[in-house]
C-alpha cells in the first residue's frame, strides 16, 4: 500500500515495487534481485528497533533523528544491507554525499550501486559515478531513466572536468526581471555555449536539460546568465545537461529551450520573488532578512525537494509537499489526501473545469500560512507521489511559490520564507467573484514589480512537466479568470 493510500501512521514504508517514467529520474528503483530485502546476517532486537524507528522518522522527513537512529542501527548490526541502503537514502536527503558511500560499504546489489552513484554524481566525483552506474546497468532488470545518460557524461566525456565551475569574472550578485505576464513561470534568459535561450526554473526535474532541438545527446556546455542591462553576469563552465524534447514546456506561446533544474539550482544561493518579477543568483548565500521562517528541505535521492507541512480542513494531515517550480499548480492533492482530511472529491466545487476546496489552514513547517485553495491531484499527482519512499500527502507548484519571497540557502538544505500582505489573498483567491473590466491602457509592461497577480487554482488534471526521460507535460491551461487582488505592496530589494 502506497503512502498516499491511507494517513501517516508512522509505519516503515516499503520500498517501492514499480518504476514509472514519472519520478525515475528523480527516485531511481529498487535492486530487483533482492526486492531490498537481503541481509548480511541476523540482526539483533535491537538493531531492529532502531531500523524500524529510523524508517519512521525519515518517512516523516524528521531527518536530524533518522541519521542518529539509523546510526544506532548501524552500531548494532554493521554491514547489514537494510540498514545500509536505508541510511543512504536518508543521508542523501540531508545531502551528506560521502556519509551515503559511506553508509553503503561492502553493500553489493544494483540498488546499493545506483545510491551510491547518485552520492558520487551531486559530490561531483565522476570517475566513481560512472564505474557504480557501469555496475548497476549490468542488471538487466535495473530500470532508472537517468542512469544511461549520466553515466554517458561522467564517463569519458567526464574527464578532466570539474562541475558547475564558475568563472573568476563572473559578478558576485545577479538580478534578474521574470516576465509578469507570464505569472507564475520562473523564465530567464540564459546563453548556452554563447547562445541565447530562454530557460524554465524546474525543481521537479534533477538536472540541467537542454531541447532536443539544440543537442543531439547529453552534453557538458557553458551557460551564462546576464542581467537586464548585461552589465552583471555568472557564467558557468562544465555544466552537464541531459536532453529532452521540450516543446510541452513552451509557456504562452514562448518556446523553452532549457530546463534549469534542482542539481544546479540548488548551487546558484537563489532568492525567487514572483510577485515582485525578480530572481537574484549569487556567490554565497544572501544576508539574514528581517524576518523569516526556516525551512528544512529533504532532497529524495538528492535530487527531489519535499518539505514537511501540515493540511487541516475537518481534519489534520502532515506529510510531505513534493516542489515542483516548474508546474502551474498552486497546492495539488490527490484523493486519498482530501478524503482523509474530510473532504468528498465528487462534491467539490469548480472553478474553470477544476476541482478546489478551500483549506482551514496549511502550514509549512513552524510557518502558519493560514487558510488555502487546494485542487484535486487527479492521476498525474498521485503517479509521482507514489514513487516517493518519504510519507507525501501533495504537491505544490509556482502559484504557491508566488505568494511568498523564497531562497535557496546552506547549499538547498534550507529554504528561507518570507510572507507579506499580499501572500494570504494568493493562497485564498475569492473564487466565487467575478474580476472587474480592466480599463483601457491600464495593462504595464513585464517586470514592472507590480503587486503579486491572484492565483487561482491551476488545473492538476493536465500533466505537470515531468523529468528527463518521461511522458511529456501539457502546457498550464491558459483559461484560468483572475480573481481580485489585494492591494500592492512595496517589496524589499532582493540586494
Amino acid at each position: 500500500m502506497s503512502a498516499l493510500s491511507s494517513p501517516p501512521s508512522g509505519r516503515l514504508l516499503a520500498l517501492v515495487l514499480a518504476c514509472g517514467p514519472l519520478l525515475g529520474s528523480l527516485v531511481g528503483c529498487p535492486d530487483p534481485t533482492t526486492g531490498g530485502t537481503v541481509k548480511a546476517g541476523p540482526r539483533n532486537e535491537l538493531a531492529n528497533k532502531w531500523l524500524k524507528r529510523a524508517g519512521e522518522e525519515y518517512a516523516a522527513l524528521d531527518l536530524t533523528e533518522a541519521k542518529d537512529s539509523i546510526e544506532k542501527a548501524s552500531k548494532n548490526a554493521p554491514g547489514d544491507k537494510d540498514i545500509g541502503i536505508l541510511g543512504a537514502k536518508i543521508h542523501l536527503a540531508r545531502l551528506d554525499f560521502k556519509t551515503a558511500v559511506k553508509a553503503l560499504e561492502g553493500i553489493e546489489g544494483s540498488e546499493a550501486a545506483g545510491l551510491r552513484a547518485r552520492a558520487y554524481w551531486y559530490d561531483d566525483d565522476l570517475a566513481h559515478a560512472s564505474e557504480e552506474l557501469t555496475r548497476a546497468l549490468e542488471d538487466p532488470d535495473f530500470k532508472d531513466p537517468w542512469a544511461k545518460p549520466v553515466r554517458e557524461l561522467a564517463g569519458t566525456q567526464g574527464a578532466g572536468r570539474k562541475p558547475f565551475q564558475l568563472k573568476d569574472t563572473s559578478a558576485r550578485l545577479v538580478e534578474l526581471r521574470m516576465p509578469r505576464d507570464l505569472f507564475p513561470a520562473m523564465m530567464v534568459p540564459i546563453e548556452v555555449d554563447g547562445q541565447t535561450t530562454v530557460a524554465l526554473v524546474v525543481t521537479g526535474v534533477p538536472e540541467v536539460v537542454l531541447d532536443q532541438k539544440t543537442r543531439s545527446k547529453p552534453s557538458w556546455v557553458s551557460i551564462r546568465i546576464a542581467n537586464d542591462k548585461n552589465t552583471a553576469s555568472m557564467e558557468f563552465r562544465d555544466v552537464p545537461a541531459l536532453v529532452e524534447d521540450l516543446s510541452g514546456y513552451s509557456q504562452q506561446q514562448v518556446p523553452i529551450g532549457a530546463l534549469i533544474g534542482a542539481n544546479f539550482l540548488r548551487r546558484l544561493h537563489a532568492t525567487f520573488d514572483r510577485g515582485a518579477d525578480q530572481l537574484v543568483l549569487r556567490r554565497d548565500d544572501p544576508p539574514n532578512p528581517p524576518t523569516l521562517t526556516r525551512l528544512p528541505v529533504a532532497w529524495v535521492r538528492g535530487g527531489g525537494m519535499v518539505v514537511r507541512a501540515t493540511i487541516k480542513k475537518e481534519f489534520e494531515l502532515s506529510g510531505g509537499l513534493w516542489i515542483d517550480s516548474g508546474s502551474p499548480w498552486g497546492l495539488a492533492f490527490p484523493e486519498p489526501t482530501w478524503k482523509t482530511v474530510g473532504v468528498d472529491v465528487s462534491k467539490m466545487q469548480t472553478y474553470n473545469d477544476t476541482k478546489y476546496e478551500r483549506l482551514t489552514n496549511i502550514k509549512l513547517g513552524a510557518l502558519d500560512l493560514g487558510p488555502a485553495v487546494g485542487v484535486s491531484g487527479a492521476t498525474a499527482i498521485e503517479d509521482k507521489l507514489k514513487q516517493l519512499d518519504v510519507t507525501t500527502i501533495g504537491a505544490l507548484g509556482m502559484t504557491f511559490l508566488g505568494a511568498m519571497r523564497v531562497s535557496l540557502v546552506e547549499n538547498g538544505r534550507t529554504m528561507w520564507i518570507e510572507t507579506d500582505q499580499d501572500t494570504s489573498g494568493i493562497l485564498a483567491p475569492n473564487l466565487n467573484v467575478k474580476p472587474p473590466p480592466k480599463p483601457a491602457g491600464s495593462a504595464k509592461p513585464a517586470g514592472s514589480g507590480s503587486a503579486k497577480p491572484p492565483a487561482p487554482p491551476a488545473s492538476a488534471s493536465a500533466k505537470p512537466p515531468a523529468p528527463p526521460t518521461s511522458a511529456k507535460p501539457a502546457a498550464p491551461p491558459a483559461s484560468a479568470k483572475p480573481a481580485p487582488t489585494p492591494a500592492p505592496s512595496a517589496k524589499a530589494s532582493a540586494k
